[in-house]
């Protein structure tokens, strides 16, 4: 029998698969399990996307992004464009039952409603509406082909 083989990243466990969810009354929405494991960050960060989702970041990805301009000046404009994301995301933690909550503002402005569909983005995981997701997903997707796509 062979080994199962656990993808992980030298920063911690990657974000795979999708799961069907649903957003609670409050804007809650369960995070599975398996990304709420003890080699993932507790504290995340939700972010408006340029597609129909929000996108999903562990706190320490975000802290590696502005430790490469922490030698920058406060007028320059990557850290500026830094900052204007900063105010238009969210930092959430899990709850007691595994839940974040999800602010309506960022909810609205990526269209998503009561069912959505976590995607996992190995780095990050996305929020999709469920039905938007369903419509423009790649369904023909293995190994082989994305390997040599990408010259693996």
């Amino acid at each position: 029998m062979e080994p199962i083989i656990q993808l992980q990243s030298p920063l911690g466990d990657v974000y795979a698969d999708s799961f069907p969810h649903a957003f609670d009354e409050k804007g809650r929405l369960t995070v599975p399990a398996e990304w709420r494991s003890d080699r993932h960050d507790r504290r995340l960060v939700v972010m408006p996307a340029s597609e129909p989702c929000l996108k999903v970041f562990p706190a320490s990805w975000l802290a590696r992004q502005m430790d490469k301009l922490k030698d920058s000046p406060m007028g320059d404009p990557r850290r500026k464009r830094l900052q204007d994301l900063a105010s238009a995301s969210q930092t959430v933690e899990f709850d007691q039952q595994g839940r974040i909550l999800v602010k309506e503002r960022l909810r609205q402005r990526a269209g998503l409603t009561r069912k959505a569909m976590l995607v996992g983005r190995l780095d990050h995981f996305q929020i999709w509406d469920a039905e938007v997701w369903e419509a423009q997903s790649a369904t023909d997707v293995n190994v082989d082909q994305i390997f040599a796509e990408v010259g693996l």
